[in-house]
């Protein structure tokens, strides 16, 4: 039995000496550039088990502990001739091979991002997590390179990834997570009179997140408006569950309750202008002009991004005079609207307008329509005046009555004022008119200027300004529909708005918004 006993000591000790090895080895690695392999963690993991069968020995008699002693020294020998591990690590792959977006660069601001929120998903003691930065920044992006880095690094079981700004309500977001987890809610849980519908679908959310075997993360992404997580079914402070929210401002990973708030930055000004020569496709041997315009503009564009290569793919191939334009508008920082839509509601406000807006929006410009719709009065509204002087572009509806309208007239009036004196756009859309009876003041649009003489006078400043005005757009290179599909004509505008997106750059509000707090 001594004999015995004094093999197993040995072994032991031999183990404990190459468990200790191994385990300052797995803490000397880099865990942001190296993956450790999963054997080694089995290992170590077995080699726990063991020691704690040992302790568990000791306190059986000496008689009947001999044969478990036999068994325990196999194990242990086992063990110490599976402590060799080829690899021992594997590099791991970078950021860049986990996005899914070919535009996916890491910037200085990333990387430093990047490593946080893996420090931070690490962190037992962190259970919620905002990075916030502005729009454009690619935090959208990083989250969800992060998201499979860590699936691939096995920190989490799963990632669930869930854009709030699309689905701003409980109910909503439950049916998404719902279908991420392979929730069937039952018929009477997805019925409208259940008043307690919403929290008997949290619960089921939240048993479902408790009950699984590994950790999995949650990514929201875009909140723009506080919700309590837990209303959705999201436990707070599990071990069994993290959340990674978005936001564009600091103050709302606060009120989101977040305990670690990570910043992603803007690049630098060399990495800004060496993206945007990349996507507006200049290179060095361009002529100096062109090179100075096109730092310019990537300062212009604030380190963010999404705008430099939206800027610079719109620039590219283009003339001089449009990378200047596009300089002085990036400079101008009192545009609030890309677009301003002038019409005359009686005419097209329920329809062709109306869609127009529509499609405009959703083809993601921030586009002015007068809401108010049948104001009457002498004056154009000061709302509508600043409107205007706060556009890159105005959208002239040029319609049968248009000219029946003095506020409309008031509208052409101020927009060629700002054309002149800010260098806005303006774009005619001739909708069932001829330009040349708007030029020449025939048909409606020559009996609605006897009316306006009529009342106030034929040598009237203001009707003269209007005649004026109507000249002008009427010699403009505008748009035509008189017949045909009104959808297809309307998909023409927003297309041809895309190709002019470096002309229409605007302040974004929720920027103001997040350096006013």
């Amino acid at each position: 039995m001594a004999k015995v006993l004094q093999k197993f000591e040995r072994r032991k000790n031999k183990l404990i000496s190459n468990r200790d090895r191994v385990q300052l080895k797995v803490e000397s690695i880099d865990h942001k550039i190296e993956k450790v392999s999963d054997v080694v963690f089995e290992w170590l993991k077995e080699t726990e088990i063991l020691m704690q069968d040992m302790e568990n020995l000791k306190t059986q008699p000496r008689i009947s502990s001999l044969n478990e002693y036999m068994k325990l020294r196999k194990r242990i020998k086992a063990l110490n001739v599976k402590c060799v591990f080829d690899p021992f690590s594997t590099p791991i792959l970078s950021l860049e091979r986990f996005s899914s977006e070919d535009s996916f660069m890491c910037f200085e601001s990333t990387e430093k991002a990047s490593d946080e929120l893996l420090e931070a998903l690490e962190d037992d003691n962190c259970s919620i997590i905002g990075l916030y930065g502005r729009h454009g920044s690619g935090k959208t992006t990083l989250v969800k390179a992060m998201g499979k880095k860590v699936e691939h690094l096995k920190i989490f079981y799963e990632v669930l990834f869930v854009n709030v700004t699309q689905n701003p309500n409980i109910t909503t977001l439950q049916d998404e997570i719902a279908d991420l987890l392979n929730i069937r809610f039952d018929r009477l849980l997805n019925m409208k009179f259940d008043r307690n519908g919403e929290a008997k679908r949290a619960r089921r959310i939240l048993s479902t997140i408790e009950n699984m075997d590994r950790p999995i993360l949650v990514i929201i992404d875009d909140v723009r408006s506080i919700f309590d997580l837990e209303r959705v079914g999201i436990p707070f402070n599990s071990n069994r569950c993290k959340v990674l929210l978005t936001t564009r401002c600091k103050q709302d990973c606060d009120l989101m309750r977040c305990q670690r708030k990570i910043q992603l930055d803007p690049i630098s000004t060399e990495e800004a202008c060496t993206l945007f020569k990349v996507y507006s496709a200049i290179h060095h041997e361009e002529n100096s002009e062109l090179l100075n315009v096109a730092r310019e503009v990537a300062i212009e564009c604030e380190g963010l991004p999404k705008n430099i290569i939206k800027v610079g793919s719109s620039l590219r191939s283009k003339p001089m005079e449009e990378w200047k334009a596009s300089l002085e508008n990036l400079k101008n920082p009192i545009a609030h609207w890309q677009m301003f839509l002038s019409f005359r509601g009686k005419d097209t406000r329920d329809s062709f307008t109306g869609f127009l807006y529509q499609a405009l929006r959703q083809g993601g410009f921030k586009t002015f329509l007068d809401n108010e719709g049948l104001q009457t009065g002498e004056q154009i509204a000061p709302s509508l005046k600043d409107a205007i002087e706060t556009s890159r572009l105005s959208i002239v509806v040029l319609s049968e009555n248009y000219a029946n309208s003095a506020w409309c007239l008031d509208e052409l009036v101020k927009i060629f004022e700002c054309a002149e004196l800010k260098n806005q756009l303006v774009w005619p859309i001739f909708y069932k008119v001829d330009p040349s009876d708007i030029r020449h003041l025939r048909k409606n649009y020559g009996k609605a200027m006897a009316h306006h003489e009529k009342i106030l006078g034929v040598h009237s400043e203001k009707v003269q300004k209007w005649k004026s005005a109507l000249l002008k757009v009427s010699d403009l290179s505008g748009k035509h529909y008189k017949t045909g599909y009104e959808y297809e004509f309307i998909q023409k505008i927003v297309e041809d708005a895309k190709h002019i997106e470096n002309r229409l750059q605007i302040e974004l509000e929720d920027h103001r918004r997040c350096q006013a707090n």
